[in-house]
């Protein structure tokens, strides 16, 4: 009997301390919370987070697709105050109301002010609505009165006339405490379900079927009587709809934070979310009719539209200028990279995606401005006109996800690809500084798909591109006072040229001298020139500087040590931690070669030199060598690297951490001279 009661008190206490997450049920334990336990370093949780997915039934509208969120977060420290911002994206194609509507928002910002709980509403003046692009609008809106320790909490409705259902993340950039979702479909509604296969949390999902009856009324008129008795009444009729859902349930607990490790270009690859496919209605009378498809019937509807394939066929209002631009100009590769060019410096883009186009190419044209789809489509409009054989690229980007299948939401982006002596060269002009073959970041997601004029499609790599190669030349003259002087001659190649017009292009003379001396130590950096930066049709700058270089070297006794590398060494190894959750994302292929010719100062001998070495990385997909020699009073080095992939899996990160370890302290080893005698000739 004891035990029994012990085992009640127990339960009550249980039931008295748990969290009550019905909307403005905050505790004062909640407020009181100044980190999250199992997770220190988070600057704000998720406390709780509810959404619920219903297909309604409305007599006019028939089925609509119902999204009810609730949302509280914590907010521990200032650097947390960005999750006090939030939006609700809406889709609004036709922009005059009748696609998806927001409804029901409403928040409150909780405070502990003397230990009473205050709360301070979500007013008006802090939502706004916003386009997006053409097709997409979003409610935004900043909680009130934000503070170390606050927390936030909102809800809202959405409903769809469309029978889609928004992706369901499970993940986010802080930790989740409490996570439930329901997701309610009709039997009359087939959807499949794509776990992220990159993600590395996987939540648990339950499924089962329940039994659902909709009471639905149906009114009609009746005449009654004859003549001036006759009367016309209302009838209205109930029945009952019974039918069968599919239910999909989580309930979730403690879910860890997506963290960014280094050299992740984009960590929403790996976020835990789960896409809905629309595949198959299948009515009440047995009628079926599918909506899963394949890539191609995707890429042909795509195309057919008038705003992708539609705008292809346009060229009268750039005839003119493509025709004066091309006079006399033969060359097909001198042909693209004058009209790539002319595309970049005419029309800017406007920072909006999208595989279709916004504002037309015309419109696009001549105001100067457009999105991607309007940019890149009147980009191989104006290539077909010129006669080559150019067609446009289907992209998702990094912040879109992979296409896991056949659907045209799966793409946001489009670029052009030129076949050119069976090769494809692939264009993107919204920005100014990329070049064929060597894309923004943005735009290289594995792969695209590209959709030629016939109506056929087909897979084409986005990563292929070409080497970014840096080749330096150094020369040393090191002093005995322990400083050196010399010069620097760099010649860098493809992306590299791309990331060094990005940077560079709006600095001016001092700030660019700031620039190449940061983190070169106590420098100073004279007769800067430079080659072929503003020919936006060359894919390789040189550039050349000399330098005095203060504390260059170190002296213990009668020995100087110093690194042959200088301030072009790699002094640690960025990757430390022991194992890791992601691959490692370089951008593109890279090459660096660094020849140095380095004079032994005046008064000292050679006492010992790094030995040359080589070392590779999975059988030559990296590869490192230090080759070292003596040439009189001259020592020359040459030291080559080089990344063949963009990517090292998990699987390899030991290996790679290992190689790269042994490249760092290959590069930070020293060479040794000691102070000749004053007593003899050596």
């Amino acid at each position: 009997m004891k035990l029994l009661v012990n085992l009640l008190f127990i339960l009550s206490l249980q039931v008295c301390f748990s969290q009550d997450y019905r909307f403005g049920k905050v505790s004062e334990e909640e407020l009181k919370e100044t980190i999250n336990a199992k997770d220190p370093e988070a600057h704000a949780t998720i406390l709780y987070l509810n959404e619920v997915v219903k297909f309604n039934y409305d007599k006019e509208k028939g089925f609509v697709v119902v999204t009810e969120v609730q949302k509280r977060i914590k907010i521990y420290d200032k650097e947390g105050v960005d999750w006090a911002t939030q939006s609700v994206p809406f889709y609004d194609p036709d922009n005059n109301s009748k696609g998806e509507q927001v409804s029901g928002l409403k928040g409150y910002t909780y405070t502990l002010v003397n230990g009473k709980i205050e709360d301070d509403k979500l007013g008006r003046d802090n939502i706004f609505e916003e386009a997006t692009n053409k097709y997409w609008k979003q409610i935004k809106f900043t909680m009130p009165n934000i503070s170390d320790g606050c927390i936030v909490e909102f809800q809202y409705r959405k409903e769809s006339p469309y029978l889609s259902i928004d992706d369901q993340v499970y993940q986010y950039d802080i930790p989740v405490k409490k996570l439930e979702s329901k997701v309610s479909i009709p039997e009359y509604f087939y959807f499949n379900q794509y776990l992220n296969p990159k993600a590395t949390y996987v939540p648990i999902i339950k499924q089962n079927r329940v039994n659902r009856i909709e009471n639905v009324t149906s009114k009609s008129r009746v005449t009654e009587g004859a003549g001036f008795t006759q009367v016309t009444k209302s009838s209205f009729d109930t029945s009952q709809w019974e039918f069968n859902e599919t239910v999909y349930e989580a309930n979730l607990t403690d879910i860890p934070a997506l963290k960014t490790e280094v050299f992740v270009d984009n960590i929403d690859v790996y976020r835990c979310k789960v896409d809905w496919e629309y595949a198959m209605y299948k009515g009440p009378s047995g009628d079926i009719k599918k909506y899963s498809t394949d890539w191609e019937s995707v890429t042909k509807t795509i195309y057919d539209h008038e705003d992708f394939g539609g705008r292809l066929s346009k060229s009268g209002y750039f005839e003119d200028d493509i025709d004066a631009l091309l006079v006399n100009v033969k060359n097909q590769t001198e042909r693209i990279n004058l009209i790539y060019n002319f595309v970049k410096s005419k029309v800017a883009w406007n920072e909006y995606y999208g595989d279709y186009a916004e504002k037309g190419v015309k419109k696009a044209y001549k105001d100067g401005m457009g999105n991607v789809a309007d940019i890149n489509l009147m980009l191989t409009a104006m290539l077909r006109y010129a006669g080559v054989s150019a067609n446009p690229v289907l992209v998702s980007t990094k912040s879109n996800g992979i296409p896991l299948f056949p659907t045209r939401n799966g793409f946001n982006y489009v670029i052009s690809a030129v076949e050119l002596n069976d090769k494809l060269v692939l264009l993107d002009a919204t920005y100014k500084y990329a070049m064929p073959n060597v894309l923004p970041s943005r735009a290289i997601n594995w792969q695209g798909r590209i959709v030629r004029e016939q109506g056929s499609s087909a897979w084409v790599s986005l990563m292929n591109q070409l080497m970014a190669e840096e080749r330096c030349t150094l020369q040393v003259n090191l002093k005995t006072d322990l400083s050196a002087e010399g010069r620097v001659m760099v010649r860098i190649t493809n992306a590299n040229v791309m990331n060094f017009r990005s940077a560079y292009e709006s600095m001016g003379d001092d700030e660019r001298l700031r620039d190449l001396e940061s983190d070169k130590g106590e420098i100073e950096i004279s007769n800067y020139k430079i080659k072929d930066e503003d020919d936006f049709n060359k894919s390789m700058i040189q550039y050349s500087y000399e330098y005095n270089l203060q504390n260059a070297a170190e002296q213990i006794g009668d020995q100087i040590y110093v690194s042959p590398m200088l301030f072009f060494k790699e002094t640690e190894n960025v990757f430390k931690q022991e194992e890791r959750l992601f691959p490692i994302e370089f951008k593109h292929p890279r090459q660096y070669s660094y020849n140095i010719a380095f004079m032994i100062p005046e008064g000292y001998k050679l006492e010992s030199l790094p030995e040359s070495a080589r070392f590779q990385f999975n059988g030559g997909q990296g590869d490192f060598s230090y080759l070292s020699t003596s040439r009189g009073n001259t020592i020359v080095f040459k030291v080559d690297y080089s990344f063949n992939n963009t990517f090292v899996l998990t699987n390899d990160y030991e290996q790679f951490k290992s190689f790269f370890e042994t490249m760092v302290n290959k590069e930070t080893e020293k060479m040794v001279f000691t102070k000749i005698s004053s007593g003899g000739t050596e």
